[in-house]
């Protein structure tokens, strides 16, 4: 999760600079600083969630883990040992917002507690789950 979510802080340094040019709201003296407030941070802050959600929903699924899984040797599979669809990596990694809730996985890890196969609420859905190489 740390390495994942190091990949998430880096993404905002190209969400944010995209929307500061896009909007006119970026300065370059002492560095690239885009300074957003209002529809331009909504727009950045989209733009990242869209970029974060990408990174997990195109790594999963064409490869079956992020850097961060494949680090630790783990990845996603289908509940029956197959690669996922793009449809599965998808809703799996929306539903990532619930399971963030409150505050860095909250919900998530109390779900995966109480499942007998440790799925997520977006695993579950997506019929999903993390397994071991």
């Amino acid at each position: 999760m740390f390495v994942d979510s190091f990949i998430w802080l880096l993404l905002t340094f190209i969400a944010m600079p995209i929307i500061g040019l896009l909007t006119g709201n970026i300065e370059t003296s002492n560095g690239v600083y885009a300074d957003l407030d209002g529809i331009a941070a909504i727009l950045g802050l989209t733009l990242w969630f869209i970029l974060a959600i990408s990174y997990h929903t195109i790594c999963e699924w064409k490869y079956g883990q992020t850097v961060g899984k494949y680090l630790v040797s783990i990845k996603v599979t289908h509940e029956n040992g197959g690669s996922l669809s793009l449809q599965e990596s998808s809703l799996r990694n929306l539903l990532r917002l619930i399971d963030w809730l409150p505050a860095f996985y909250i919900v998530g890890m109390g779900v995966l507690l109480m499942s007998d196969q440790y799925q997520r609420i977006g695993d579950r859905v997506a019929n999903t789950i993390v397994v071991r190489k």
